[in-house]
């Protein structure tokens, strides 16, 4: 993770802040970036401060408290999908761990979203129901402490949070809209929204990169560093679970602080999902769309199939079900895949991680592994 590994840290304490709502009363003319702000924070608190612009006396309001009030709108707007509906909240749920409880994510298709209803059955991509509930083929990541990560999507083919939030609104299986022709136009018709983005960027003018920009504000929000683990406070199951971390070589992959080495893995998780349906291999890594330059460019590169990111681990009990396709329900599930070395290699081209080896745990020590993981690594709920 690049300069996230200058922090280090005493096992069990992690020196960052909390990145919440609140704002310092000025910035610096650098202006800290939101890694910049959690990389020179001295301590755990319940506040820190991501200020990305100065304050204007002109405008006589707080632009980046505007700029976050903006993002939660655009975050929670049923309009902005085709059909409306949808909105990213939907499937990045505060009461569900910033995520949806669902293997695989749903979108615009699940449903008949005009007329109220929200029936989904967890089990129907599994079951292979595809009529009424038709899911991606991929888990819904969670927004807890997504900030730290230099690229989003399972796949990474996204930036961080200010440049990702605007493409799953022109998914098809996911929002089914489009930034020129629905959402612009419903933003610029609401006198309430003109005024947001005057007090956020100064003017009136409604971009899709601004829109993006304000999202990914709020999201730098959902932070939470304030564990057990961050604060030395693990109790004897714990501290048990979290030595067993520590010697199995987890932290190879969830380098700490973070808990992310913010890199690509195969570590042979099985499919699930509509992929197990279909009989498809998700390729990951290795196929994807490079979303971070312009024109997009088509990534094929064998060396890096199924490869996905290493995802951070903070918050794990309210964020299942776990892998990039929510392929186990429990971390029981997910502690056992890992003493057993992982999965078979379905790459295709030999890109299992030769670090993923049957570790020969015993019952006691898989119990407090998990007890690290979903108690120990626990912090404050952001609803």
């Amino acid at each position: 993770m690049g300069s996230h590994h200058s922090l280090g840290a005493t096992p069990g304490v992690l020196i960052i802040g909390l990145i919440t709502g609140a704002l310092l009363p000025a910035c610096s003319p650098s202006e800290l970036s939101a890694r910049e702000v959690s990389e020179s924070a001295q301590a755990p608190t319940n506040t820190l401060v991501v200020v990305d612009r100065p304050i204007s006396e002109e405008l006589g309001v707080d632009p980046q408290q505007a700029l976050i009030n903006l993002g939660r709108r655009l975050m929670f707007d049923v309009d902005l999908s085709r059909p409306r509906g949808v909105s990213c909240g939907m499937c990045h749920d505060p009461q569900l761990g910033w995520g949806d409880a669902r293997p695989q994510g749903k979108g615009v298709q699940d449903n008949t979203l005009d007329s109220g209803v929200n029936y989904h059955s967890p089990d129907a991509a599994v079951a292979g129901n595809r009529f009424k509930t038709i899911l991606t083929p991929r888990n819904t990541p969670t927004i807890y402490n997504a900030h730290i990560f230099s690229n989003l999507f399972w796949d990474g083919r996204a930036g961080d949070l200010r440049h990702q939030a605007q493409f799953p609104f022109e998914a098809g299986p996911e929002m089914n809209s489009n930034w020129v022709d629905h959402i612009i136009p419903t933003i610029e018709a609401d006198p309430t929204y003109v005024q947001m983005f005057v007090d956020a960027f100064g003017d009136s003018t409604v971009t899709r990169a601004r829109g993006s920009e304000a999202i990914g504000a709020y999201e730098e929000t959902i932070s939470v560093f304030d564990s057990p683990y961050d604060l030395g406070a693990l109790d004897t199951l714990e501290a048990q679970g979290y030595a067993v971390f520590t010697a199995s070589g987890c932290t190879t992959c969830h380098v700490e602080p973070f808990l992310s080495d913010d890199s690509f893995h195969n570590t042979g998780v099985p499919t699930a999902g509509v992929n197990a349906l279909t009989g498809a291999t998700d390729l990951g890594f290795g196929v994807r769309t490079d979303l971070t330059v312009e024109p997009n460019v088509a990534i094929d590169e064998p060396a890096d199939y199924a490869k996905f990111k290493t995802p951070q681990l903070r918050m794990l009990a309210v964020t299942g079900p776990y892998m990039h396709n929510g392929a186990f329900a429990t971390l029981e599930e997910v502690v056992e895949f890992y003493d057993q070395g992982g999965g078979p290699d379905l790459s295709g081209t030999g890109t299992k991680d030769v670090n993923i080896q049957p570790l020969g745990l015993a019952p006691a020590e898989k119990a407090a592994l998990v007890a690290f993981l979903r108690t120990g690594l626990m912090g404050t709920e952001i609803k």
